[in-house]
């Protein structure tokens, strides 16, 4: 019964397709144009005899002009300036209750790189682009939805959700973008900077890199929402490597995500923070080692920010189940941990969050995530994410779910042409703030409980992509930890509170649960922007986490098993 009841309502919604009506004030620029004059045409006139037309159409042209420049060892290794223009393209077949999207047939499905378009604007050569890339994604949408249709009938759901959420018309014009930075100006901040890494003879590797991109986005959908949106941004990344004279290495990093073309920071800026993080990695390194650690952890600085980016928002991605053609790859889609939990508690009722995508900055800080409209075309929503410790709400794009049925404005577009939903500008707060003093305090009565002689005190935590650039032996990447292992860590002791950098720690069995486990939190907030990871590896979206200071109660840590043969030679640095 349930398979005839599908198939009944298949046929339905495949007859019915919505046609867009007539654009309104889109701006007459030659990208507009090529883009609605195509968009018209398809919605129109696109259709293979017995089969469905599309319902729904998007197109996203973003151009981009981009400078990457590398330094290592103190000598100019890339610097290069490049001009591009992409496509990418939403096409949707069946109906908004069912249509080809939501389901992974085989890789084709999830790789799907942005088409590249020519960089003049010539209306001819971008309307010949663009109907030849919507022939392709018809054929494709055509072919899944196909699939989809096989699947279910073959394993009819319990619930049938609808696969796509209906909005307003949204339109935001921004005026056109370009590069602010010169080549040679960066050449020289980064070379300048790198320069402090020669007093550090003890170090492996180092290199710090530069890259901006200055971009314009035009987005145009068949619902009569358009926008073209310019963002401009920087990014500044010094790493180093160490190791110790058991074979552990340690990595560290800084890193600056700013407004492209920004002053700041400067050379004087960024050669003190490269002595930071050398004599940090110093210093870590002679320090000593220990075996296992439980008890209270306090997360301060970026990790903080890192413990909130693991443990809640890489959870709230990924809010409904993939439909997978083949059960490993479900491995590939995991849904996130928290994104299930709207309406239940997950941090202690002390504990506040909100998502605040139009803000631009933090006090005099500049906020990553400022967005107006996001990539679907949907204006952004201020969100109550948790409050009391209860969770409301999570970001949502336009696939509904069994609790939220409608998008706040949340979908960030990754290269591969698929959109998911994540966070902007998000702020944590507590209703009951301690000072520094009173945080170490309650550390130090933790650890004396525990019948501990210290606590510990974790600044830093791994960046993995760092990490595995820098490794010279195989390692497990597959493994379930939700928490890189800390790379600026520190024992407090209880008897008299002095502090000292300890490694080898990675941790142990850490669940969402832990984020219950947090007991106190600090006056001490402070912005972090950087690149928040999804559940495609390789794929990142800016966002900027505001946090104050973090203590859980219990964390177990483990020594750290990987360790590398060292090298053969010295650094030539080490003989100078």
């Amino acid at each position: 019964m349930k398979t005839i009841f599908f198939l009944i309502l298949v046929f339905t919604l495949t007859c019915c397709v919505t046609i867009k009506s007539e654009a309104a004030d889109i701006p007459d620029d030659i990208t507009f144009r090529a883009m609605n004059d195509e968009l018209e045409r398809s919605m129109k006139d696109l259709v293979i005899e017995g089969m469905p037309s599309p319902y729904f159409i998007s197109y996203t042209i973003r151009e981009s002009q981009s400078l990457d420049i590398r330094s290592r060892y103190g000598a100019l290794v890339r610097s290069s300036h490049h001009n591009d223009k992409t496509l990418s393209i939403e096409l949707r077949v069946g109906n908004s209750e069912l249509d080809n999207t939501n389901f992974v047939s085989d890789w084709r499905s999830v790789w799907n790189m942005r088409d590249d378009l020519v960089d003049e604007d010539d209306y001819d050569a971008l309307r010949h682009q663009i109907w030849l890339h919507t022939d392709k994604a018809y054929k494709k949408a055509l072919e899944t939805y196909a699939g989809k249709q096989s699947y279910l009938q073959a394993n009819p759901p319990d619930d049938i959700l609808p696969d796509f959420s209906s909005v307003e018309p949204f339109t935001y014009i921004e005026e056109r973008n370009s590069v602010k930075s010169t080549q040679s100006d960066m050449e020289a901040l980064v070379l300048t900077a790198s320069e402090s890494f020669h007093d550090f003879s003890n170090l492996l590797d180092w290199q710090i890199d530069y890259s901006s991109i200055a971009s314009t986005q035009w987005y145009l959908n068949s619902e009569d929402s358009f926008n073209r949106v310019a963002n401009s941004t920087g990014i500044i990344e010094i790493a180093a490597t160490i190791q110790t004279e058991d074979g552990e290495r340690l990595n560290g990093y800084r890193r600056y995500i700013i407004p492209e073309g920004d002053s700041n920071p400067t050379a004087e800026k960024l050669s003190k923070d490269v002595e930071t993080l050398a004599r940090s990695l110093e210093n870590s390194a002679n320090s000593s080692s220990i075996d296992e650690y439980e008890g209270p952890v306090l997360f301060m600085k970026e990790a903080a920010a890192q413990l909130i980016s693991n443990l809640f928002v890489e959870q709230m991605s990924l809010p409904r189940k993939t439909l997978v053609a083949q059960d490993w790859f479900s491995d590939y889609f995991p849904t996130g941990k928290i994104a299930k939990r709207v309406k239940r508690r997950v941090f202690p009722d002390f504990v506040n969050i909100k998502d605040e995508p139009r803000r631009e900055k933090w006090g005099d800080s500049f906020l990553a995530g400022h967005r107006i409209v996001d990539s679907e075309g949907v204006p952004t929503e201020k969100l109550v994410l948790v409050e009391n410790g209860w969770l409301q709400t999570i970001p949502m794009n336009r696939q509904p779910t069994k609790k939220i049925k409608e998008s706040n404005g949340h979908a960030h577009s990754l290269p591969i042409q698929r959109n998911v939903s994540g966070i902007t500008n998000m702020t944590v707060s507590t209703s009951k703030p301690l000072n520094h003093k009173k945080m170490l305090s309650r550390l130090l009565k933790l650890s004396k409980e525990y019948g501990n002689d210290f606590g510990l005190v974790v600044m830093q935590l791994e960046n993995p992509e760092i990490a595995e650039h820098y490794r010279t032996i195989d390692a497990n990447s597959e493994s379930d930890e939700l928490l890189p292992k800390p790379t600026i860590a520190f024992k407090i002791f209880v008897e008299d509170g002095r502090m000292e950098p300890v490694r080898g720690l990675e941790f142990d069995e850490v669940t969402i649960r832990n984020l219950k486990d947090i007991v106190a939190m600090g006056k001490d907030s402070e912005a972090y922007n950087y690149l928040q990871p999804t559940i495609f590896t390789n794929f990142k979206y800016r966002a900027s986490i505001i946090t104050p200071s973090i203590l859980v109660e219990e964390m177990e840590l483990k020594r750290g098993a990987l360790r590398e043969p060292k090298p053969l030679t010295l650094s030539p640095f080490a003989e100078k």
